[in-house]
């Protein structure tokens, strides 16, 4: 009996010791806000979460959330941490490289899916629209989006990629309002799904309706988990809203 007790506590604290990497981790990427500079995130703490993820992947038994949270990570470094422009083409090319693997390794996880098909996305932008419908980026997109029910995805991809005949010819403006929507439903605390529905009713000329979603969202105010996204969401929809009030004035 002592031997087994002997061998269970064992177990565990060789259990505790290799997912200590992963506390870490979480502890960080749950700090992240910590020590900002207005929107920059402090770069030291975005690497050791980087760096205690990428370690903890190491460990079968954590591995998949080992890896959500550095696919998470390097998404939220590149938008939140500071670095040289001349940088952006690598770091967007190892992001989407990176989530991309993830996403073939845990196909059913949505919150990798979620980053490499932003990730996915704006790649696709910097090399351009019409390049990105070619070489079938757009489609990718969609098609990860969808296998996880991403409706925040989908109703974007809906309304900003073009109409091409023959070559493009899914985007349909009025599955962009119908996911859209979804999305607000879904998570009706994740600002940008305030912010992407007004720019749609802003697209749409409904005005008011947009005014009126961006006052909705302006009014959850910041969540402490989420500082930094919040904070960058509620400056977009402020941008917007003063956009649509510019444009009422000059009638």
């Amino acid at each position: 009996m002592k031997f087994l007790l002997a061998l269970a506590l064992l177990l565990a604290w060789g259990i505790g010791f290799a997912n200590e990497n992963l506390r870490v981790a979480d502890s960080c990427y749950a700090a992240r806000a910590e020590r900002a500079k207005g929107d920059k995130a402090d770069p030291k703490n975005a690497k050791l979460m980087i760096d205690s993820y990428l370690k903890a992947m190491a460990d079968s038994s954590v591995w998949e959330r080992a890896t959500e949270g550095y696919v998470k990570s390097l998404f939220f470094s590149f938008r939140f941490v500071h670095f040289d422009k001349k940088h952006r083409k690598a770091k967007l090319d190892s992001l989407k490289a990176i989530s991309e693997t993830a996403y073939k390794q845990f196909p059913k996880n949505k919150e990798i899916a979620h980053v490499y098909a932003s990730a996915l996305s704006m790649w696709g932008n910097e090399r351009g629209a019409l390049t990105s419908v070619k070489e079938g980026v757009a489609t990718t997109v969609r098609d990860v989006a969808t296998s996880v029910d991403d409706y925040q995805v989908l109703g974007r991809a809906h309304f900003v990629l073009p109409y091409v005949p023959i070559v493009l010819s899914w985007p349909d403006k009025k599955l962009a309002d119908k996911y859209l929507n979804l999305a607000l439903e879904k998570d009706p605390k994740d600002l940008y799904n305030y912010f992407f529905l007004a720019e749609l009713r802003f697209d749409q000329k409904r005005y008011a309706d947009a005014l009126d979603i961006i006052d909705r969202g302006l009014s959850r105010g910041i969540r402490t988990s989420y500082f930094l996204e919040d904070k960058r969401g509620r400056w977009q929809l402020k941008e917007l809203q003063k956009k649509i009030n510019a444009k009422l004035d000059k009638k």
